[in-house]
């Protein structure tokens, strides 16, 4: 393939033209590349359980803000959100600055990776910058979430309906939108590269896994909006 190669597990790695007078000469052992891989792939599945878990807590805004209030009453209380909040928001730091990594940081390797997405056609490699682009995007949206909620606690179904109704609308719309695909991108990745896992199936089934985390995700937003216009 023009531009790019594929490795042991079937994944297409692209390889960008470094001008040889720019390398150095320090290269990082083979171990330590693989175990930066591997630390990689091990953030990514954390971030992506812990989103399933925050988005199975804000499930219960269907069932009232009541449900809601309670739940993160508890979570308060015993200061388990105080204690989960710092892990967080260290394993998203370690997750950035792993993929920083592996991801073109001068102009002209940016310029030749969007060269290559349009002279190749493989799913991968797009799949690949679809990662790029949408974690700098959430990294950005993230940060904001993290400081407005961490600053205005405790959390309450009316105080994050009105966030939403009156402010924050437009920035949770992209959020929710990014940071499914974003994860379901990941999680195939991971599939596909370190366990094997046939293309076709997987296309499939993370498709159907994507619809319905997009529509819980939306039915979630929806429900705070609506909670935020009744006040």
């Amino acid at each position: 393939m023009d531009g790019g190669e594929t490795d042991e597990k079937g994944l297409v790695m692209v390889t960008l033209p470094v001008q040889r007078a720019r390398r150095t000469a320090f290269t990082l052992p083979p171990r330590v590349l693989a175990l930066l891989d591997i630390s990689l792939s091990i953030s990514g599945a954390a971030l992506s359980l812990f989103m399933i878990m925050h988005l199975g807590l804000l499930l219960t805004i269907l069932f009232g803000e009541g449900t809601l209030d309670e739940l993160a009453g508890f979570l308060e209380r015993y200061y388990l959100l105080q204690a989960g909040a710092p892990f967080v928001v260290l394993l998203l730091i370690a997750h950035v600055f792993l993929a920083a990594r592996r991801t073109p940081s001068s102009f002209q390797r940016q310029w030749t990776l969007i060269q290559h997405l349009g002279r190749t056609r493989h799913p991968d490699t797009w799949t690949w910058a679809f990662q790029i682009l949408s974690g700098v995007a959430l990294l950005a949206i993230a940060s904001i979430h993290l400081w407005v909620v961490l600053t205005d606690l405790p959390i309450e179904a009316d105080k994050s309906g009105l966030r939403i109704f009156r402010e924050y609308l437009w920035l949770y719309i992209p959020f929710v939108v990014l940071v499914e695909s974003h994860m379901t991108f990941g999680v195939y990745r991971l599939a596909v590269k370190w366990f094997g896992t046939a293309r076709g199936k997987t296309h499939v089934v993370l498709g159907i896994w994507t619809a319905l985390l997009l529509s819980l995700g939306i039915a979630v937003l929806i429900s705070f909006y609506r909670v935020g216009s009744d006040l």
